[in-house]
């Protein structure tokens, strides 16, 4: 079976288009407000990234390179021969696969809470493990999982949203097949993809790296990554956690179209 990405184009008639990869637990739908902001200079295009929306995992082998390979074939089917490039968090670490696998088809390069993977191969097998116990859990009880996984610290930021953009973003989570998600957590996790840390000087591109205040892991992790990319610029966000986007909607919408600008 072909490996084939669920998307949706939205042709405003402009010269240049964005592509927007979504978090974990999510689908392309979460960017929409996001789309919407760069909707007057800009063509979006939305991708549901395997085992979310309406891309299955199952059924397809296929890793981090046979993903960016999938992103690639998409653009020749639009007939788009570059585009900005837009990822959060699990989307991010696809983003930045795509810009160092196809830096030919990256015209810029967004990278919102994104990590190149873990440096070492034992870091990555305890990763794998953990990975694999959280695929089970989704499979047993999906739900629980859910309630799990918000209480995790790298979200307690997100008790600030209203009650309606919380249950929103609850609502989409729900709305995933869990064996589909439990599927791309072991095909292209951070415990299995590369680690691209040797090979971030190859973004010639201009690179925009955020990270939340509140989250002092990725605000690490970029810093780091600024050291390496030739043309990137890292802004880290006050009052923010992991979703920046969500949390900070007007300051994250103002942040990207500037640097597009």
């Amino acid at each position: 079976m072909k490996f084939k990405l669920h998307h949706h184009f939205s042709d405003n008639g402009c010269d240049e288009t964005v592509l927007l990869l979504h978090g974990f637990m999510a689908d392309s739908g979460s960017l929409s407000k996001v789309g919407d902001a760069l909707s007057g200079r800009f063509n979006i295009l939305y991708i549901d990234l395997p085992g979310f929306g309406g891309t299955r995992s199952t059924g397809h082998d296929y890793d981090m390179e046979v993903l960016s390979g999938a992103l690639e074939n998409k653009l020749d089917e639009l007939g788009l021969c570059e585009v900005h490039v837009f990822g959060y968090s699990m989307g991010g670490r696809v983003a930045l696969s795509f810009g160092i696998l196809h830096p030919e088809r990256v015209r810029s390069l967004m990278l919102e809470s994104a990590s190149p993977g873990l440096k070492t191969a034992s870091d990555r097998e305890a990763r794998q493990a953990i990975d694999e116990e959280r695929a089970v859990k989704i499979t047993d009880d999906y739900r629980a999982f859910l309630d799990e996984w918000e209480s995790m610290g790298l979200f307690q930021s997100q008790q600030s949203l209203t009650e309606e953009t919380f249950h929103e973003q609850r609502k989409m989570r729900e709305s995933q097949v869990p064996e589909e998600v439990a599927d791309s957590l072991r095909k292209y996790g951070t415990g299995v993809q590369p680690a691209y840390w040797d090979r971030l000087a190859e973004l010639k591109m201009p690179v925009l790296l955020i990270a939340g205040e509140r989250d002092g892991k990725f605000v690490s992790i970029n810093e780091e990554m600024q050291e390496s990319i030739p043309h990137a610029r890292f802004e880290v966000v006050e009052g923010a956690g992991h979703n920046i986007h969500l949390e900070s909607q007007k300051k994250f919408d103002t942040m990207i179209s500037e640097f597009l600008t």
